[in-house]
């Protein structure tokens, strides 16, 4: 069996990711040394066995696999007769149409070769790999020197090239990517035939290349503590040198220029610096690292007169450490990260932000478009949730059942739209959580979801797994997930999941964990009864067995079919399901946002924004308010859109107490 590549060891007194040897690094982009490996790759597709691939990688793993390739990872391989591709994108050939079988479903191996060039500067420098999703197994050399790999297509993840890239010569890179169909194995994840989204095969998301000091800041993870203004900073700093090193660490903190044309057009923090804030606290140290040594500084500051992020203000801040070793003047490292104060609570059946009571009017959406597929930009998805704030007035978003990419938290930060993450855990049954018993894959994607996505104020819930069938081990699978969360790296969140109302129904001992109870309902659909009285039931039932949680609804809707046939259903669905949604929410639903003393529900998540594609190829999927084109709205979207302002009209969501 393949084994997990992460784990957490106690430096310094905190626990620490590390990953494939090397501190896990901050997947925020820097203003440091980059080479982007976007651009035209030679490839060649391989039917792979899957078996093979999802093995240990040991030394018969390597026989056999040198054996079988031929070459193809060496420096000298004649790859003159493969074809080309431009990556980052799937392998799957797209046809950019709103169809089924418009793409192409491949879900095996295939070979990705470049060369790649550093020059003077790169001299001294410690130099990673970072890859922001590849799917699915990958493995990585460089200069023929295998140097790691890494299972999963819906998280990133790095690798340490120091020791094999040449500066002022010519460098290869070779990727073996193998991605098994759905359905075709147990130990994967996503695992089900059934699952309903599509299968990307190959480089999804943006592969680079960055350079530092060997002494640098790997990450630096920001815990609001209060809306007072303490923050906790936790520096994580990695010495990838041979020498011992003496430096001083120095850190600032920033107010935000939220007029600046860089705010919603560049990912960097750097950018969107304004003026120096005041805070109080120890933001400076002198430290010494022996070789291949990792340390970390931790301090509490508070920040003076803080403003508090919240929907449809967000009100951030920027935290800029630099690294200066001994005998230089100037900073060998500079690292800058986005972050905000607020703070997510409950209190018995409501939801708190910032201390006051909030409901969600929310709006699933898949990263996914007919021309590139899941490979994403980020004016693609600036674009997606600007129409999702100012169209449909939503205050969160639920990014379907799987991270997505690093840039979509940095801009739902930057537009004040809270949202939820989650690991693509898809209808697991009991066979599917026994395997991950042993290999506790989902436990490494839990870690790699929320390290990656660590700083940002807008990410209010971490969620678990989306409508799996097993009770006993998902309740287990569940504990054991918080208490990780909570016992080694908290970050002030909620956790939850995103149960189906049927899979066992509201007594799902499953909930009995996390802080905030969800689930998808479909009643009239999947589940039996009716929209409207099934849905309310359901809610008051699950309000008796839970009565000091809060619930929220993460799924509810319908297709419109072919040619929007069933759109007037998908309306009525709407309406009807809305109404006892309503019945039960914390707001009450006459405009005046004023507290429902009676309700418990404190979310509602339309299923979905824009129409997708699903695995299986028959169809297109029609639940969306828009088409793929993101242009062409169904008559749901005008309801809801109406709706959704009313929900949101006193400050994004609050509610008036």
């Amino acid at each position: 069996m393949i084994q997990t590549t992460m784990e957490l060891r106690e430096i310094d007194g905190l626990s620490v990711p590390f990953q494939s040897g090397i501190p896990v690094p901050s997947f925020d982009a820097q203003k440091r040394l980059k080479l982007d490996l976007a651009g035209i790759w030679k490839k060649e597709r391989f039917q792979a066995d899957h078996d093979f691939s999802l093995s240990e990688r040991n030394d018969q793993w390597f026989e056999r696999l040198y054996e079988e390739i031929q070459g193809r990872t060496e420096v000298h391989f004649n790859d003159g007769d493969w074809e080309t591709r431009k990556l980052p994108f799937p392998e799957n050939e797209l046809q950019g149409i709103e169809e089924a079988k418009s793409s192409e479903t491949y879900e095996d191996g295939v070979w990705y070769r470049r060369t790649f060039n550093l020059e003077s500067e790169w001299e001294n420098k410690s130099v990673t790999l970072h890859a922001l999703s590849i799917s699915y197994v990958a493995d990585v050399w460089v200069n023929g020197h295998w140097v790691g790999y890494h299972e999963g297509g819906f998280t990133p993840f790095a690798l340490d090239l120091t020791p094999f890239v040449k500066v002022g010569e010519v460098n290869t890179i070779a990727l073996r990517i193998d991605n098994p169909p759905w359905g075709s194995r147990t130990d994967v994840i996503p695992a089900t035939a059934g699952t309903d989204f599509f299968n990307y095969t190959g480089v999804i998301h943006d592969l680079y290349i960055s350079g530092t000091s060997f002494c640098h800041i790997a990450r630096v993870n920001a815990v609001p503590l209060d809306v007072e203004g303490h923050v906790r900073f936790s520096i994580i700093l990695e010495n990838r040198g041979p020498l011992a090193v003496e430096a001083t660490i120095n850190g600032e903190l920033f107010d935000v220029n939220r007029e600046c044309k860089s705010f919603m057009s560049s990912p960097f923090a750097a950018d969107i610096i304004d003026s120096q804030t005041s805070w109080d606290g120890v933001m400076s140290w002198t430290v010494v690292m022996d070789p291949y040594e990792t340390k970390v500084v931790e301090t509490v500051v508070q920040i003076g007169e803080p403003r508090l992020w919240a929907f449809w203000k967000p009100e951030l801040y920027v935290a800029e450490f630099t690294v200066t070793e001994l005998g230089k003047s100037n900073p060998v490292d500079r690292f800058a990260t986005q972050f905000g104060i607020r703070t997510v609570t409950t209190e018995g059946t409501r939801l708190l932000l910032n201390g006051r009571p909030v409901f969600l009017s929310g709006i699933a959406r898949h990263e996914e478009w007919p021309d590139t597929g899941r490979s994403a930009a980020w004016e693609r998805i600036r674009d997606d949730l600007v129409q999702m704030r100012q169209v449909m007035h939503v205050n969160f978003v639920r990014t379907a059942h799987y991270p997505n990419h690093v840039y979509t938290a940095v801009l739902t930060d930057r537009l004040g739209l809270a949202t939820v993450s989650e690991i693509p855990l898809w209808q697991f049954t009991r066979e599917h959580f026994e395997v991950q018993e042993e290999k506790r894959l989902p436990d490494q994607m839990w870690r790699e979801m929320i390290f990656s996505q660590y700083n940002r104020p807008s990410v209010l819930m971490w969620s678990t797994q989306n409508e799996s069938i097993e009770v006993e081990l998902r309740t287990e699978y569940n504990k054991r997930l918080v208490k990780d969360l909570k016992g080694n790296y908290a970050d002030g969140r909620l956790t939850t999941q995103s149960a189906a109302a049927d899979q066992p129904g509201a007594h799902d001992p499953s909930m009995e964990p996390l802080d905030m109870a969800g689930w998808t309902m479909y009643f009239g659909i999947f589940h039996g009864s009716t929209y409207y009285d099934g849905t309310r039931d359901f809610l008051q039932k699950a309000h008796e067995l839970w009565p000091d949680k809060p619930v929220w609804n993460t799924e509810f809707g319908h297709w419109s079919s072919n040619g929007d046939s069933m759109a007037a259903e998908q309306v009525k669905t709407y309406s009807e399901t809305l109404q006892a949604l309503m019945e039960r929410a914390v707001i009450s639903d006459d405009g005046e946002a004023t507290l429902n003393p009676e309700g418990f529900l404190v979310g509602i998540d339309f299923w979905i924004m824009y129409d997708w594609y699903v695995n299986h190829n028959k169809w297109i999927d029609t639940f969306g308010i828009y088409h793929m084109d993101r242009k062409t709205m169904k008559p749901v979207g005008e309801v809801l859109s109406q709706d959704y302002a009313r929900f949101t009209a006193f400050e994004g969501g609050f509610i008036k107490i």
